[in-house]
């Protein structure tokens, strides 16, 4: 068993001290390159850095400044329909009105079962006054808490001065 070690050291001191030669690339012949050709122009280059304004304390609102007055004469954005219904009760008109808008609706039990036929253009709110005007009806069309709701007219008060 000594020997075998003994042995096996030697080999590898005998290949590990062998001679080493000198690195020699392989020669190779001159290359040829073509030239790249583009067939479209170059790439945009996009700059990574912009120039922003640092950022700024906005100025207090007053209460009621010319903001809120403007948002309130500014007229609201609402989808056109056409509703075309012939002799068709309140309660199935304020289903059909409110879900023009996906709105729920409401129809007051003594106003329900009334018939009525509209066909005409506008948006919700326009079609709610035709409404009103053709059935003598209160229709009132709350867009805050989406519902629609067809109420029974209330009686006009009395004036005791003209005014």
């Amino acid at each position: 068993m000594r020997y075998l070690i003994a042995f096996s050291i030697c080999g590898i001191l005998s290949v590990g001290c062998g001679g080493v030669k000198d690195y020699q690339p392989i020669p190779r012949g001159p290359g040829l390159f073509m030239p790249s050709v583009r067939t479209v122009g170059p790439e945009p280059v996009y700059a990574r850095t912009r120039w922003v304004r640092p950022p700024e304390v906005l100025p207090e609102r007053d209460s009621e400044s010319s903001t809120s007055a403007a948002l309130r004469e500014t007229p609201s954005l609402r989808p056109v329909f056409e509703l075309s219904l012939r002799n068709t009760t309140l309660e199935e008109t304020a289903r059909v009105l409110a879900a023009t808008a996906r709105y729920s609706s409401y129809t007051a039990p003594s106003i329900a079962n009334e018939k009525i036929s509209v066909t005409n253009l506008g948006t919700i709110d326009e079609l709610a006054r035709i409404i009103e005007s053709k059935a003598r009806v209160q229709v009132v069309v709350d867009h805050e808490n989406r519902e629609v709701r067809f109420l029974a007219a209330q009686a006009e008060q009395p004036r005791l001065f003209d005014e």
